[in-house]
């Protein structure tokens, strides 16, 4: 009888302090969680930044006189040498004449200096170019490696826009040696009563009109802008902590521009010259241009169109990645909350590349683990938790 009943109590303790400890014991966390995937990442540096025309022209009063009132809008398509305003020139005085002759000749210097820049250019591509070719001939070959082979290609393609360049500004200086011998014509002629025509110099569009209305202007006042329309660009200004990692030939893509899909794109040249600009919050900021071609159609952008740039400065099609979300700081290290068993545990994780919304994992957790996405301060080492949701990793 005294050992039923010692077993008796011994029972009645057990189920007694079971029960304490399931009243007693917390309530599991809801968490949500995520499946650790391997796919593409890609590390981008993104800044707003703006369209433009790559190739401006501003048209200017000849001379100086009564501007008649341009019939033409902004928008409006001009072909070139297309009389796009009349000038009714006023008197000038005979002493004038030295100082538009003083502007011809320096007109034609900077002409003289435009070609001389054409022909330097011209043989940079040259050089590019035969070492474009000796490096595919050598990639053929299976001398060199595919790396150079790239390098030589895009300092060719960066050497054919410098010589359009070139081109467009030896162009642009001998619209003004026109502009200064048309000046002085005026100067000297017997007919200096005839209406003054400013024509375009190129086949393009008009961005803005300075001067539209009836009005006296002086000699070199601005009358309309005028770009050529296909040769259109994007800048960009990005921190110089965040253009040093940018190198010209770099992938960018344009998004948040209003089309349906993003618009690939190319970095040109990353400027020399920062320059110091005030945030939003009132700090200065050291910035620089970065320049950036589309590589494909630009669709119905124009000219200071917004759009939003990523330069793409790192990318893998295999890598081991964890949403951003899931990530925190313990001490100096990075750590994640992996789930197993409906128990949460604290893990050390060491991280490589970042993207915009995962980074990519290169020790402390494998494939197909679960963690946990945007942990609460009360989550812990070897707590139970409940998956409130279960999502995978992109």
């Amino acid at each position: 009888m005294k050992k039923r009943t010692k077993i008796a109590w011994t029972l009645a303790a057990a189920v007694i302090i079971g029960g304490l400890i399931f009243v007693f014991r917390s309530n599991p966390i809801a968490v949500e969680t995520a499946t650790v995937r391997r796919g593409t990442l890609q590390a981008t540096i993104d800044e707003e930044g703006k369209t433009r025309m790559h190739d401006h022209f501003v048209l200017a009063a000849t001379v100086g006189g009564k501007l008649r009132r341009i019939q033409l809008h902004a928008g409006d398509s001009v072909r070139t040498g297309q009389v796009v305003a009349w000038i009714d020139p006023a008197p000038i005085e005979a002493r004038q004449t030295v100082v538009l002759q003083a502007r011809l000749q320096a007109a034609r210097a900077a002409q003289r200096e435009a070609d001389a820049l054409v022909g330097r250019a011209q043989a940079e591509y040259d050089q590019a170019a035969s070492d474009l070719d000796r490096a595919r001939k050598l990639f053929e070959q299976g001398v060199s490696s595919k790396e150079s082979l790239e390098k030589a290609s895009t300092f060719a393609g960066s050497a054919a826009k410098q010589t359009e360049a070139a081109k467009s500004r030896a162009q642009s200086a001998a619209h003004q040696v026109e502009e200064a011998t048309a000046a002085l014509m005026t100067q000297t002629n017997d007919e200096q009563d005839l209406p003054m025509p400013v024509k375009s110099p190129i086949d393009g569009r008009i961005l803005k009109l300075l001067e539209q209305s009836e009005r006296v202007l002086p000699p070199g006042a601005p009358i309309i802008e005028i770009g050529y329309t296909p040769k259109l660009e994007i800048a960009a200004d990005l921190l110089t902590a965040d253009a040093v990692k940018i190198s010209p030939g770099m992938e960018a893509i344009i998004d948040d521009w209003g089309g349906d899909k993003p618009l690939p794109a190319r970095v040109r040249v990353v400027e020399p010259g920062a320059f110091t600009k005030v945030s939003a919050l009132g700090v200065e900021e050291q910035r620089v241009n970065v320049i950036l071609d589309f590589t494909q159609n630009s669709a119905n952008l124009a000219d200071a169109y917004r759009v939003e740039v990523r330069v793409i400065t790192w990318q893998g099609s295999n890598v081991l990645k964890v949403p951003s979300s899931a990530v925190f700081r313990s001490g100096e290290e990075w750590a994640v909350f992996t789930v197993s068993n409906g128990v949460a545990h604290h893990k050390i994780v060491k991280l490589g590349h970042h993207g915009d919304y995962e980074i990519e994992v290169i020790e402390g957790l494998n494939e197909t683990d679960s963690v946990v996405i945007h942990p609460s301060p009360d989550l812990k080492d070897d707590v139970r938790v409940v998956r409130r949701s279960t999502r995978a990793s992109a």
